[in-house]
């Protein structure tokens, strides 16, 4: 045990080298932490806060918000921020809304609708954002005042405070950071488990070039020992708005990547590795499987999601709308027919919710052991950092492939795309200074 005069002079002057068993008590210590601050017995003393995004408590949309201009990785990859602020400022965070969310589902459209909720605490209003439905609520469980705070995109995360503040026995990466963050706020809540859980027996596989006999007997092609392998392949690289400047990487550089890495790097030989794909252009999954033998891949079928197709992501966003409130009125008029009506409705997908399979995507590609996509699209930067936490937990090194050489960046991938190109223009200043520059206020780098 670390006498505290030197552990605080430790910590400030940031000399700890954290070893795999310090990552591991210090990622203990980190979420023992965060859940007393967001579990309080009484609520009434402890301010929450809302982040200005989506919907109020009282029904209405910010004024001026582009929440809902933005992809979900974009959305989920902020509140990392809007959270940490939250918890160096002593305030209690909830969630904001996504337009992602199917209201007939889950009619307060939170992003409790997909994850455990952050806070034992509640909103003072009445409200579907406000308390869990169905029991009333005791005043110890209710906030006296709620403060609203800006979208935050990026800042730099003060670690050696945060270590401070959490009795951390040192100061670590800005990736353990972000994966131990990553990893209280995205828990899948009962209805995310229960889909994982039905999409386990789901998948389809390319039974063609990987037969099911290599895994019969097991309850799923997924069992951890996967590779996780995002391509992102349009918008990125289209169009006026286009954010990656870099040579955009084909299917055949995307399984180069991965037989190098299973060559050198697997702790296992290529046919025992398993390969969860994902994308957003369905020519992936006829191209990849063949060039990714004789490992064995698997994707989350095109049934479970509400968007068939992929344009751009105002394109996507726009019809998405639109599909939710034709399913809306489709089921205000099966109401006013009767119960049948509204079971025939139900039974054909009008609950199907688009980004239920997003963001369950993202959660198994953060159980795998390995990580190969681009960290110009948000769903790499959030299974890297839910891997990165995964692998503390198991005291095992990282493997994360960015096929286009690019390093982790823990911000929004717009954010980062921002600071790459300056960093071009700048090549003698630090990241941090950059980073500081913006500080997420910019709403073009976004």
């Amino acid at each position: 045990m670390w006498p505290e005069a030197l552990l605080l002079c430790a910590l400030c002057a940031g000399s700890l080298a954290a070893d795999a068993d310090t990552e591991l008590s210090d990622s203990r210590r980190f979420q023992a932490y965060l859940h007393r601050h967001q579990y309080p017995v009484d609520c009434r003393d402890r301010p929450g806060v809302l982040t200005r995004a989506g919907m109020q408590p009282n029904g209405q949309m910010f004024n001026h918000d582009y929440f809902y201009g933005l992809g979900l990785g974009s959305q989920i990859v902020s509140l990392k921020f809007n959270f940490v602020m939250a918890l160096l400022q002593g305030k209690i965070y909830h969630f904001p809304t996504s337009h992602y969310v199917n209201p007939l589902r889950c009619p307060s459209q939170s992003f409790d609708c997909y994850f455990a909720r952050p806070t034992n605490c509640s909103l003072p209003v009445t409200s579907e954002l406000a308390a869990p439905a169905g029991r009333p609520l005791a005043p110890r469980e209710m906030h006296r005042k709620v403060d609203v705070m800006k979208l935050l995109w990026c800042f730099d995360l003060p670690r050696r405070r945060l270590s401070r503040l959490l009795g951390l026995a040192a100061v670590h990466s800005n990736a353990w950071y972000h994966g131990q963050l990553a990893t209280f706020l995205f828990r899948p809540n009962d209805e995310m488990l229960a889909f994982r859980t039905e999409m386990l027996t789901a998948f389809d596989v390319n039974t063609s070039v990987s037969p099911r006999e290599r895994w019969a007997g097991e309850i799923s092609v997924h069992n951890g020992s996967c590779a996780a392998m995002h391509i992102r392949r349009t918008d990125k690289f289209k169009g006026r708005r286009r954010e990656d400047r870099k040579t955009q990487i084909g299917f055949a550089g995307f399984a180069h990547s991965y037989k190098s890495w299973a060559y050198w790097q697997a702790p296992r030989p290529a046919q025992h590795v398993r390969v969860l794909l994902g994308s957003e252009d369905k020519a992936t999954f006829g191209a990849m499987p063949p060039l990714l033998a004789p490992s064995v891949t698997y994707w989350i079928p095109g049934r479970y999601f509400v968007m068939g197709s992929f344009k751009d992501i105002n394109d996507n966003n726009n019809r998405l709308m639109r599909t939710y409130a034709r399913l809306q009125e489709r089921m205000r008029d099966a109401q006013a027919a009767g119960g049948e009506a509204v079971a025939a409705l139900v039974a054909a997908g009008a609950k199907k919710d688009e980004g239920m399979a997003l963001v369950l995507q993202i959660i198994m590609m953060g159980e795998c052991d390995a990580l190969f996509g681009s960290y110009a699209s948000n769903v790499a930067v959030l299974v890297h950092d839910l891997q990165h936490a995964r692998q503390v937990a198991r005291r095992q090194r990282m493997h994360a492939v960015d096929v286009n050489g690019r390093i982790y960046c823990g911000c929004g991938a717009s954010f980062c795309m921002k600071v790459e190109k300056r960093a071009a223009r700048e090549p003698r200043r630090g990241i941090r200074h950059m980073v500081d520059a913006f500080r997420g206020d910019n709403i073009n780098a976004i």
